[in-house]
């Protein structure tokens, strides 16, 4: 073992913005959170993808004296021949030992195992940030997930108690006894604590008005975010708060089609999807309401954000969102994929401001002590030390 307990953590990329987002947020900012006396962090984006947000987060930890590189480009249209690329350029950019492996993404799971002997790791870990692990390719999951991972992953975290128990209902995890252990995502919470005037600004950027009531979603425009429906629940909540705007912010392949629906639905003129939006606790100022509308999560970062900018949020019943939002509590939950639910949830908040500030103020009270980066990467500092210990 070094003298340092050197951690390899595998991520996506380091376009935090658009494409990618809660997941490498996370591990961005649980690598700058370990005990640098005993920890030796360095993070490895498996792919370049061609934005300005790449070397900006590169430059970020560089700063932080966290090193980190990346293995090749990603190409849309050969992602397999990209893998094979960034393997490669592991080879050719990285050779050095590591004591843990962390992976936390699909292909980044399968990096790990190859890259294990290479790298002389002692110990595998990876995280779950989802509930359904390769969601397009169950012949994938059949035989990674629930075959080869439970015999060789030496820890398998999930970032909610629903993704723990999908781990642990695989039939070979239950005959190895090989529990998942619930890991939360968390964030800087401090990021968030003093207010932010340049909410103000971007209403004026996206030509939304000061006194209007803005709605809206943090997220990559795909399926899985049900942004969908959170467009078709917008007529009814015009009709009863006439004032009210809609921003979704993230980049995407649906952003075209989801324009085309707010244009057939009749609602252009109050929606804003712009794209990606730098400096996301903006993004949360320039909002009243925050709303969650996914198919499917883990443990969504962009809810724990807006809970930690003091926001009042309506999401769907879905794996982590249900331990952060608690019905009459913390927010409102709705039925996924249900638009008129979505619309009533959403109208009664902006129509009972003093109600949505209570829900809000204890979001935040929940949060705080439990969900912040420093007590995680603590957690996860004990678990490190734990399986070298095993060792």
């Amino acid at each position: 073992m070094t003298e340092k307990i050197r951690v390899l953590q595998i991520i996506a990329g380091f376009a935090l913005e658009s494409p990618l987002g809660g997941i490498e947020r996370f591990v961005i900012e649980l690598s700058q959170a370990l005990d640098r006396e005993r920890y030796e962090p360095v993070v490895f984006g498996l792919w370049d993808w061609g934005t300005p947000y790449d070397g900006y987060w590169q430059d970020q930890l560089a700063q932080a004296g966290i090193r980190t590189f990346t293995g090749a480009a990603w190409a849309d249209d050969t992602p397999y021949t990209a893998f094979k690329q960034s393997m490669a350029g592991v080879w050719a950019n990285f050779g050095e030992e590591v004591d843990i492996i962390h992976s936390h993404s699909q292909f980044g799971d399968v990096a790990a195992l190859i890259l294990r002997r290479r790298l002389k790791a002692q110990r595998l870990v990876r995280t779950v940030h989802n509930e359904r692990e390769w969601a397009k390719q169950p012949a994938r999951r059949l035989l990674l997930t629930n075959g080869v991972y439970p015999l060789t992953f030496d820890a398998e975290l999930g970032v909610s108690k629903q993704v723990v128990e999908n781990l642990d209902r695989r039939p070979l995890a239950r005959l190895l006894g090989h529990k998942g252990l619930v890991g939360y995502n968390a964030l800087n919470i401090a990021r968030f604590a003093a207010p932010n005037q340049a909410g103000g600004l971007l209403r004026q950027a996206l030509g939304l008005p000061a006194d209007g009531l803005v709605v809206g979603s943090v997220g990559r425009l795909t399926t899985q975010k049900g942004y969908r429906f959170l467009l078709q629940a917008f007529p009814a909540v015009l009709a009863q708060c006439p004032t009210a705007y809609l921003l979704i912010a993230g980049g995407g392949e649906l952003k075209a089609e989801l324009e085309a629906e707010a244009r057939l639905l009749g609602i252009a003129e109050r929606v804003r999807i712009p794209g990606p939006l730098s400096g996301i606790e903006r993004v949360y100022a320039a909002l009243d309401l925050f709303v969650s509308s996914s198919l499917w999560e883990g443990l969504p970062t962009v809810v724990l954000e807006a809970m930690a900018a003091g926001l009042p949020v309506v999401a769907t019943a879905v794996s982590g969102n249900t331990e952060l939002v608690l019905p009459g509590q913390t927010g409102l939950l709705v039925p996924p994929g249900e638009p008129t639910a979505l619309a009533e949830a959403i109208v009664h908040l902006l129509t009972q401001p003093e109600q949505a500030a209570q829900y809000s103020a204890r979001a935040r009270q929940l949060i705080v002590p439990n969900f912040d980066i420093e007590q995680i990467a603590r957690q996860h500092e004990e678990l490190y030390r734990q399986l070298l210990a095993e060792r």
